[in-house]
Parts: C-alpha cells; structure tokens; sequence
C-alpha cells in the first residue's frame, strides 16, 4: 500500500508540471487511454479509475487499482487575416504536448469506495509568429484538476462525490507593436465538484446521471507598468499609459451529462453518453471578465462570446479473447465560436468537433493490463468578420490527434 502511495505521489507531481490541451471546447474530449479508445465516455460505462471525473458513483464497480495514462496531444493550427494581417497563412508554432491522467481506487467495505485522481481538464493556445496587429500572438491556458471522491453503493444503486481542487495557468501576448504589453505566466487556484449517481436494474444495463458544478477560481493579477500604446493606427498617434493592476475572472463551466451502458453479450460492452457544457456562463458574452485600474494599462477586454456546448459520446468494447479487447469510439459537439469575434476565435481556436478514436487492451498478467488508444479530429474551420476589431476577414482551422499510452494495474 506504501509503495503504491509513493508511486501515485511521483505521478501527481508529474502532472502538475504539465500543459493540459482540450478538444471539446477548451475541454479534453476523455480522460485516459481507456476513456479516450471509446470516444470519450464514462458516465454509465465505467472501466477505470477515470471514472472520478466522469462519473464518481463509477468507483463502487471498481477493484482497488491504480490507473496512469500519457496522452501526446498534438493540434495543428493556422489562420490568415486582412486589415489588421497581412492575409498571408500563419502557422502556429505551439507543438504536441503531453497530458498524463493517475487515479487510485480503494474499495473500503460495507460500500464504500474511496478514489484520488489527477486530471489534464482543460487548455488552449496557439504561437503566431508576428502579423496581426503586426505582432506575435501568443496564447496558453491549461488547468489541472486533484480529485479526491468517495461513493456509495446499496443494492443498484450507487452514489459519489469528487471534490474539485484546481490549479490553472495562463498568459497572453497580442499588439505588442501597438503598445499592448505581454502578460506572464500567472496562476490560479479554483475548487468545484461533481456528484453522481448510477442505476444498474440488470447485469446488462446500467444509467448514469452526474453534475460538474462549474469551477471557480481566484483573479488572475498582472502587474504592467507605464508603456505608450498608438491610439490611432492610421495615424501612429500614441498615448502614455500609467500602468497598474489588470485581472481576469476565468471560471470554468458547469458540465451535466447523462449515460447508459449495455452489455450486448459478454464479450461486448456499449457505452452512450450526451454531455451540456455551459460555456455561455464562463467564456459568453463579455466573457472571461477582465477589469483593471479605469483601463490604466491600455488593455483590450475580452469578449470570447462562446455558446453553450452539447456533446455526444458513443464507444464499444469487444474482448476478442481473454487478454486482448479492442475498443472504438466517437464524440461530436459543435464548436462553441461567435464567427463575428475575429481576434478571439485566431487567440482561442476551439474549433474541434468531430473525432474518431480506436483502442486497444492487453491483459499482460491478471493483475497488470495495458491500453493503447489514438484519436483523430478531422481539419474544422471557421470564418467571419470584424471590423471594430480591424479584422476585415479572416480565416482559422485546427486539426488535432492524439495517441494514449496507459496501464491498469489491480493491487
């Protein structure tokens, strides 16, 4: 048990060092190889550990166990712009980054499970060399989610609770030719949680229902000094800014899903989930909230004007013999953007909305399995206008992949 506590702990701080990335929204579509081989899903359907974030009733199915995955997220992005841009195709530079998912279960007995999860949640970004607005752009959020949860089970019915404790990072470079000067990596702690329930009325069939409350974090603060930005760009006029305090109130959304599972025959298990993500209440209209000293730093606000965000999940597991199962899945939710937000969509491209995903799963020994799973999100674009912003027209896509590397392992 020790030595099992110690190698979470390792794992945990391995996280903590790393970017998260996501593809519904700012949110990773799944958590962990198993997840992510199936679309996704495990609100009804539970397999792993990472049922802690999707589902904590999930952990009263579960063996004690202890489950890590490495996800190699890699997104392509691009745009190209007139007005503000020289409507030539920018690349981003941003690469592939690693997400890792850990998560523990410890049955308790008389019904009780325990659970302590590590999660990538969510994340965006892009590396523009500059153009618009004659300028880098850059971009980087990412979010990491320490889960402790405890369920319950009497007869069918299961019940669990997942306490939130979050951390998030973020900085941002734009216009930085016009005055508008970089905002450093800064930190933010957030807390939430989420409650669920399961109802298995037969050994083939089970419902799940859980609620994500939405996750409220602290002020991101930067301090900027006294710099001079142009206030007329057709004319170069400048303007001396004081400097002073800028802060943004970036919450993340509260996120209902619902989920049946059915066990066809026993060597096949099929798992559909549909997921609402209340973007508009975190990333909607004038969204995230940005204040700062009566605009003594000169900087712009933000306005992502994001919709909310519904989301389907369908997967199936087939265990071809004994040791090997292999495992499809997809997930569709339509991308979120207001076209109209020119600036914001190219800043904060989350534009994904269809993905494939295959796995596959090698029972090594009884106790020791190994999952592999990879997942592929076809070239999405939107386009749009906005002239206030300067932007006459512009253009931005994003194609993603990603490939999975887990173990399970039952202690």
């Amino acid at each position: 048990m020790y030595r099992s506590l110690r190698v979470l702990a390792v794992l945990l701080l391995a996280v903590a060092a790393m970017p998260a990335l996501a593809t519904n929204g700012m949110r990773m579509t799944g958590f962990g190889a198993v997840q992510n081989g199936m679309g996704g899903l495990g609100t009804a359907l539970t397999l792993d550990s990472s049922t802690i974030v999707s589902n904590p009733a999930g952990l009263s199915d579960l063996s004690r166990r202890l489950d890590a995955s490495v996800t190699w997220f890699v997104p392509t992005v691009d745009y190209k712009a007139t007005g503000a841009a020289s409507g030539t195709t920018q690349d981003s530079k941003r690469g592939g980054s690693p997400i890792p998912t850990v998560g523990l279960v410890l049955p308790l007995g008389g019904g009780l499970s325990a659970g302590l999860g590590a999660f990538g949640i969510a994340g965006m970004g892009v590396d523009y060399d500059p153009d618009l607005f004659g300028s880098k752009l850059v971009t980087s959020y990412m979010q990491l989610r320490l889960a402790p949860a405890l369920a319950y089970k009497t007869g069918d019915f299961s019940i669990g609770l997942a306490v939130n404790l979050a951390w998030a990072q973020m900085k941002f470079e734009a216009a930085s030719a016009m005055g508008q000067v970089p905002h450093d990596t800064t930190s933010s702690l957030g807390y939430g949680a989420t409650v669920g329930v399961k109802y298995a009325p037969t050994r083939s069939l089970a419902f799940g229902l859980s609620y994500e409350t939405k996750t409220t974090f602290q002020d991101f603060e930067w301090t900027v000094g006294p710099h001079t930005v142009v206030v007329d760009p057709s004319t170069g006029a400048t303007a001396d800014v004081p400097g002073g305090k800028d802060t943004l109130k970036f919450d993340q959304p509260a996120v209902l899903a619902g989920g049946v599972a059915f066990q066809a025959m026993p060597e096949l298990a099929l798992g559909l989930d549909v997921e609402w993500i209340q973007w508009s209440a975190t990333n909607g209209t004038n969204q995230p909230k940005w204040t700062n000293d009566t605009n003594m730093t000169g900087a712009m606000p933000f306005n992502l004007d994001w919709k909310d965000q519904v989301v389907f999940k369908a997967g199936a597991e087939y265990a071809v013999t004994p040791a090997w199962k292999v495992r499809a899945g997809y997930n569709y939710g339509k991308q979120p953007l207001n076209r109209d937000r020119g600036f914001e969509n190219i800043a904060f491209p989350a534009l994904a909305e269809h993905h494939v995903s295959l796995g596959l799963g090698w029972n090594a020994t009884e106790t020791l399995a190994v999952n592999l799973a990879g997942t592929y999100s076809p070239k999405s674009t939107i386009s749009g206008a906005n002239p206030a912003q300067g932007i006459a027209s512009y253009e931005t896509s994003m194609l993603q992949y990603a490939i999975d590397l887990g173990v399970g392992w039952k202690f």
